[in-house]
Parts: structure tokens; C-alpha cells; sequence
């Protein structure tokens, strides 16, 4: 019995002794004038996995929350809708070559059969982005992008590539040319479709400059059929210091290269799919459908996005309301168009809304810009305005949240 007493009474002191230590301020909280603080959660990388899976009687609009869909028309008569197409899968989604006809922005993104489709005709310039929430993390080495994606090209004006770019310099519409929009990101890794052909290279973009890795100027139809209905996997190796790129199924890589440090190493992925007047100089061309599937990226950091309940604001319809409460230190994402845009949240105070950094020497009047702001935490509403410019009315389109952890 004593035996017992005594086991149960050194217990009990161990346990305070040990609440004591727990409970102790560190000498960061006594530097901090005694207030306690916390270790912050460390999350750790993962592998971020999408196989869009689904199989609708019907191509269906696909925008879920946890991917930022963009979708972007230069020309003005189009920004309301899209110019007509034959988009790949048929009304029932029946495989190419059966063709279903789409002209409204929600349709440019559609899953069918299990897999995803984006499908755009700009007769001036037109593009697709679509951006998980999840960063590519190669802090620790190399980090690996794998997706699959049909392989017959219908016109060499409709092309896809990727953009890998810090999450404060990235851009919601990078450009590489001045036919539209803003130019490039500050800093970014750019896989490009070759215009002249289906092979890729490599842009690094630091401070704006380009450094162009050319690829190995063999298309891909040298060792593949192209086919609308077969999906190949495609593959980026990406590190501090170097870049490959290529179809490991085939292990043919375009790029596989060092490269000197980048100076960062988690970034914003984009898939992006691009129109530029794909019928112009060609009778037997027509404008694209791509076919994506099973995209990964290892490892990864998740982020909060946060979609708004419109595509679009005008001085019609100027105001949004997202589908939760802006978190701290988040941002406000958006593409807009117009001299002097402002924004204000939940009733308050106007102010100018911020463009992201760009190389202004893209900027015209004509072209949509990227915003990214600041937005105060338990925001809901935002209401946006601006004046016209030459060829007409503000605009504002594909507006989100987004916050990291």
C-alpha cells in the first residue's frame, strides 16, 4: 500500500513538474513584455493531385474551388461572350471527333469522360489559365509538374504553355508578346509550345529580362502520333538551378539544362492555352481543344483561394460578394481594363486599385492589366469602379482572393 502511495504521489509531481516547463515564458515572450507566443503550424510539402474526374451526360462547366479558372477575350465585342466554336466531345460527350458548338465564357472549361477540356477562338487574342491552389515547392531540390494532355494541334496560332512564378510576382494574365495584355512577370519559368512547331523551349525571367533555353527543335509527332482522344504525360523538373522538360513515356526531354540560381523556390503553376486568330493564313486550320488529365505537382504548399459570385463587374453590375470572408493578409486579384479603376470593401473608403508589377513598356490603353491588393481581413463585398477609355467602358473580370497560410 505504501508502495502504491508513493508511485501515485512521484506521478503527480512529475506531471507538475512538467505543466511548470510547459507553462514557463520562453525569453522571446519576457523580450515580448511577458505576452505568450506560439510556434506557428509548419505545414509540411505534399503531393497536390487533380484528375478531373466526372462523367457528365453533357459537357459540364467546370470552375471548382480549390482552381482559379481565367478566362480572357481582347477584343471588346467579345468580352460578354465568346466568338462561336466547335469545342472537341460531341453534346453528349461523345469522343472526337464529335464537336459540340460554344460561345458562352463558362463553356471554355468543360469536363467530359473523366477528363478536362479548354477550348477558346479569338479572332484578336485570346487564353485560358488555369491555376490550383497549391505552389510548386523546390525549396528542398527538385520539384516535379506532370500532366497529361492530348497531342494534335489544329493551328499553330493555338498553342499551351506553363508559368512558374512567385507568388507576388505572378501575373493572372503573363503574356510573352505585346499583341495583348501586360507582358511577363517580374521573375518566372516559362515552358512554351514553339510557334513554328510542336516542340518547347525555356524562358527565365529575372526582373523582367528573358533568358531564352531553346529547346531541341524536334516535334513531337517524330516519335508520337498526335491524337485529339490520347492523353500524353508531359513533365517539368524544376530547381533553383536547373530546368528539364520533356515526355518521360518517350525519354525525349526539349530542355535539360543548369541554370544559374533563380533566387526563389515556390511559385504560382499556370497551365495556360492560347488563340491567336488560329484560321488567319491557313484554310485547313481551326481553333483548338486541348485535353487535360492527371495533373501533379510534388511537392507542393497549399493556398487559400477564394472565388467572388460573378465573372465579371461593369458600371451595370459593379459589386461582388465572395463566397467567404477574406482572410489576413490576403489579396485581391482581378483583370481590369480602364483609367482609374478603385475598389472599396464592405461600404468603405474608395481607393485606387493596384496593379501588379509589370513592365509598363507592354501597357496600352487597349489591354487588360493584372491587379493585386491588399484586401482587410472579414471583407465580403467589393464594389468597383472606373471611367471609359477610347474604345469603351471599364471593366473587371475573374476576380479572387487569395491568401497563403
Amino acid at each position: 500500500m505504501q508502495r502504491r502511495l508513493w508511485l501515485l504521489t512521484a506521478s503527480l509531481m512529475c506531471f507538475s513538474a512538467l505543466l511548470w516547463v510547459m507553462w514557463q515564458p520562453s525569453p522571446a515572450v519576457v523580450a515580448n513584455g511577458g505576452n505568450r507566443q506560439f510556434i506557428p503550424l509548419i505545414v509540411k510539402p505534399a503531393t497536390f493531385t487533380e484528375t478531373f474526374t466526372g462523367e457528365p451526360s453533357r459537357p459540364q462547366s467546370w470552375n471548382p474551388a480549390n482552381w482559379d479558372v481565367t478566362v480572357h477575350s481582347r477584343d471588346v465585342n467579345t468580352w460578354y461572350q465568346l466568338e462561336p466554336m466547335a469545342a472537341e466531345h460531341g453534346a453528349d460527350c461523345a469522343p472526337a471527333p464529335a464537336t459540340h458548338t460554344i460561345s458562352a465564357y463558362e463553356e471554355a472549361v468543360y469536363l467530359c469522360r473523366n477528363h478536362l477540356m479548354t477550348a477558346i477562338k479569338a479572332s484578336g487574342y485570346g487564353m485560358v489559365y488555369l491555376t490550383p491552389d497549391h505552389l510548386v515547392d523546390f525549396s528542398g531540390g527538385t520539384a516535379t509538374i506532370r500532366f497529361d494532355v492530348s497531342t494534335l494541334r489544329t493551328s499553330l496560332r493555338d498553342w499551351i504553355d506553363i508559368w512558374i512564378s512567385p507568388y507576388n510576382d505572378h501575373l493572372q494574365l503573363p503574356l510573352d508578346m505585346d499583341v495583348d495584355l501586360s507582358g511577363p512577370p517580374r521573375n518566372a519559368v516559362q515552358v512554351r509550345m514553339d510557334l513554328s512547331g510542336n516542340y518547347f523551349d525555356v524562358v527565365v525571367y529575372r526582373n523582367f529580362q528573358p533568358t531564352v533555353i531553346d529547346g531541341a527543335p524536334i516535334p513531337y509527332e517524330r516519335f508520337l502520333d498526335p491524337s485529339p482522344t490520347r492523353r500524353d504525360t508531359f513533365e517539368l523538373q524544376l530547381s533553383r538551378t536547373s530546368v528539364k522538360f520533356g515526355m518521360p513515356a518517350y525519354n525525349f526531354y526539349w530542355v535539360d539544362t543548369r541554370i544559374a540560381d533563380l533566387g526563389w523556390s515556390q511559385g504560382v503553376v499556370q497551365f495556360g492555352h492560347h488563340s491567336y486568330n488560329p484560321l488567319k493564313d491557313c484554310a485547313t486550320c481551326r481553333p483548338g481543344t486541348w485535353h487535360w488529365d492527371n495533373v501533379t505537382i510534388s511537392p507542393s504548399q497549399p493556398f487559400t483561394m477564394i472565388a467572388a459570385n460573378r465573372r465579371f463587374v461593369d458600371r451595370a453590375n459593379p459589386t461582388v460578394t465572395l463566397t467567404a470572408p477574406a482572410p489576413a493578409n490576403a489579396r485581391l486579384r482581378f483583370a481590369g481594363i480602364g483609367p482609374n479603376l478603385q475598389v472599396r470593401f464592405d461600404g468603405g473608403a474608395w481607393q485606387a486599385a493596384q496593379v501588379q508589377a509589370h513592365n509598363t513598356s507592354y501597357f496600352k490603353d487597349e489591354h487588360f492589366r493584372s491587379f493585386w491588393m491588399p484586401i482587410p481581413a472579414g471583407v465580403t463585398r467589393i464594389e468597383f469602379r472606373g471611367d471609359r477609355w477610347w474604345g469603351g467602358d471599364w471593366h473587371a473580370r475573374d476576380i479572387s482572393v487569395w491568401a497563403l497560410p
